[in-house]
């Protein structure tokens, strides 16, 4: 039964990524977005197996987007090497450092230390790649970084590179997916539910802590790959701890825990933004209120809507209502 609903939320992500593409296909600014999304949905893949499936709060995806970004983007201007030379050689870079990183912050008892460590981490790169003028360019950044092609064939406009990150998206999507349904993916989720639980039975928990890390720096690492040709230009102030937190909050809008959700809640909130700018100084509040309202209704994200009746996700809307205000007026009550 779990593997018809898997099969029906994979169709309905497919049908969704293209329906979309043939809404936005008129629209240069839509289609930018859209691409942008698909990057971002690229890297909360890797979030939601660290963070949603192995319960270890992880901030500092966008500095392992950015390791991703910048190697691919010196290897393809100063050794003049090919786009798609450059994936493998980046994406391991971004997995080893992810890996190196893993083995003492996962070390902490997770929570609130981990996301500092990982937050302080992603501002380490910001600093390095600062400073490293000769290599990273600094400040100034690496510009004319080439799309990708394929014989004559060049990936230069926005629908030719959309539909590659689609593809590339849905790949990646499905190694996501077969991972989490492996043995592997199971004892991620075991290790979330209770670690000690884990260890009793055998496990070496902090192994497969460090792989899920690895993973999801390698998730991360593949989106910085597809990032730099899609804007052309790279600095360091695009990959510092900021866009960490928005890549966390897609993945819990969403559903955390869920691939779907993960992709679902990075083109909410990379479009979200766009749609209330017309707001003017009401956007930032508007889109707080929204993901406050989330936050405190749909626990589990925007994916747990899918497949409720209206009859249910009412019931499920009254009895978050009942647990949020019950919980506020006894608290009052008893501090009188």
């Amino acid at each position: 039964m779990k593997n018809i609903i898997h099969s029906k939320q994979r169709l309905l992500i497919i049908i969704g990524i293209l329906v979309l593409f043939a809404i936005v296909a008129s629209s240069d600014y839509l289609m930018f977005l859209s691409i942008f999304s698909s990057i971002n949905a690229i890297a909360v893949l890797g979030i939601v197996l660290i963070s949603g499936l192995t319960g270890q709060l992880h901030l500092g995806q966008a500095a392992l987007v950015g390791i991703g970004a910048y190697v691919s983007a010196i290897l393809m201007l100063k050794a003049g090497m090919s786009f798609w030379l450059t994936i493998p050689i980046s994406v391991i870079s971004s997995a080893v450092v992810g890996c190196v990183l893993g083995i003492p912050t996962l070390k902490l008892s997770g929570g609130s230390y981990l996301a500092l460590v990982t937050q302080t981490f992603g501002e380490i790169i910001y600093i390095l790649i600062l400073n490293a003028v000769d290599l990273t360019g600094g400040p100034f950044g690496i510009a004319g970084i080439k799309v990708p092609e394929i014989g004559s064939f060049k990936f230069d406009s926005l629908q030719s590179y959309f539909f590659l990150c689609v593809i590339i998206l849905f790949v990646l999507y499905c190694v996501a997916k077969q991972i989490i349904q492996s043995r592997y993916g199971r004892i991620f989720i075991s290790i979330k539910e209770s670690e000690a639980a884990a260890q009793s039975v055998g496990i070496n928990t902090m192994k497969y802590k460090i792989l899920a890390f690895t993973l999801a720096a390698a998730f991360g690492g593949f989106a910085g790959v597809l990032y730099g040709p899609f804007i052309g230009y790279l600095s360091p102030e695009q990959f510092r701890w900021q866009p960490s937190l928005l890549l966390i909050s897609m993945g819990i809008i969403g559903g955390l825990s869920s691939l779907e959700g993960g992709i679902m809640g990075s083109f909410i909130l990379t479009f979200l933004p766009e749609l209330l700018r017309a707001t003017d100084q009401y956007r930032l509040i508007l889109y707080g209120i929204l993901l406050i309202f989330t936050l405190a209704f749909l626990p589990s994200g925007i994916v747990s809507l899918f497949g409720k009746s209206v009859k249910e996700i009412k019931a499920m809307f009254k009895e978050r209502y009942m647990i949020i205000f019950d919980k506020t007026i006894v608290k009052a009550s008893q501090s009188k």
